[in-house]
């Protein structure tokens, strides 16, 4: 069975290759997806491999759940300018919101 950490860090790899989706398509957000990409990238990296670490005064935990929030707000958004996709989004934003508050709370935990 998969801790906490080790699904957050599914979703943020998941959530790195939509934003670089969303860059090649868009000019306009290019920059700031691919940005995003990077920093979500990088924390699914340090959530699975040091769950329990911290980077300055923050625990990985805790800004994996903050990085899982942030994403279910993006989906969220697009949600509400997207019909064809809202659905899917919006079932998106709740998994990335649930699992947030997970890893944020007990990264070592597993699902029931």
């Amino acid at each position: 069975m998969p801790t906490h950490a080790e699904l957050a860090s599914k979703l943020l790899a998941d959530a790195a290759t939509f934003f670089r989706t969303l860059a090649e398509q868009n000019e306009e957000i290019k920059d700031q997806m691919s940005e995003n990409a990077i920093v979500f990238e990088q924390m699914a990296d340090l959530i699975v491999n040091e769950p329990q670490g911290r980077l300055e005064d923050t625990s990985h935990s805790e800004l994996a759940g903050r990085l899982l929030a942030d994403a279910a707000g993006f989906f969220r958004s697009l949600a509400q300018q997207n019909e064809p996709i809202k659905e899917q989004m919006e079932e998106n934003a709740n998994v990335y919101e649930q699992m947030g508050k997970l890893v944020a709370d007990d990264p070592l935990g597993i699902l029931d």
